[in-house]
C-alpha cells in the first residue's frame, strides 16, 4: 500500500498543477519505499535529487501561475515554498556530504508538508484559478 495516496480532495482544478501534485505524492512513494530498504543508498540518492528538483520545478511553475492570475497572496505563498526549499537544501547539503541518509523522519515531514499545503495554501487559490486557469494555462506552459 503507498505511504501517501492522491485524493479527490487535493485537487485544485488545475490540470496541470495536480499532475505535477500527482508526481511529487510518487516521488514520496518512492522515497519511502527506498528509506525502507535494505540497501538504499544508492537508489536513495537519485530519488532524494529527483525529489528536491520536481518540488523546485513545481513552486516555480505555480509561482509564475499565481503571478498571472493575480493572486494577492503570492507573497505569502513564496514564503511557504522558501521555508521548505531551505530545508530541503539543508538536507541535500547533510546527505551530499555523507554518510548521513534520507531519514524516514524527512520522507513523513514531506508527506506531512504535502497534504497539509495542498489542502491549506494551495486550495485558497482553487476559486480564481478556476475562474481564470483555462486563458492563463495555455500561456504558463508556453514559457
Amino acid at each position: 500500500m503507498p505511504f501517501l495516496v492522491w485524493e479527490p480532495s487535493f485537487s485544485v482544478g488545475v490540470w496541470e498543477i495536480d499532475r505535477q501534485h500527482r508526481s511529487l505524492i510518487g516521488l514520496i512513494n518512492q522515497l519511502h519505499v527506498a528509506v525502507s530498504g535494505v540497501d538504499p543508498d544508492k537508489k536513495l540518492q537519485a530519488i532524494f535529487v529527483a525529489t528536491v528538483d520536481c518540488v523546485r520545478n513545481h513552486f516555480a511553475f505555480e509561482e509564475s501561475f499565481l503571478e498571472r492570475l493575480g493572486y494577492e497572496e503570492l507573497a505569502g505563498h513564496k514564503e511557504i515554498h522558501q521555508e521548505l526549499l531551505d530545508q530541503l537544501g539543508d538536507m541535500r547539503r547533510q546527505f551530499d556530504a555523507g554518510p548521513l541518509g534520507v531519514s524516514p523522519e524527512l520522507v513523513k515531514l514531506l508527506k506531512d508538508w504535502m497534504t497539509t499545503h495542498i489542502l491549506q495554501c494551495d486550495h485558497g487559490y482553487a476559486e480564481l484559478a478556476a475562474q481564470k486557469s483555462q486563458r492563463l494555462m495555455a500561456t504558463a506552459l508556453v514559457d
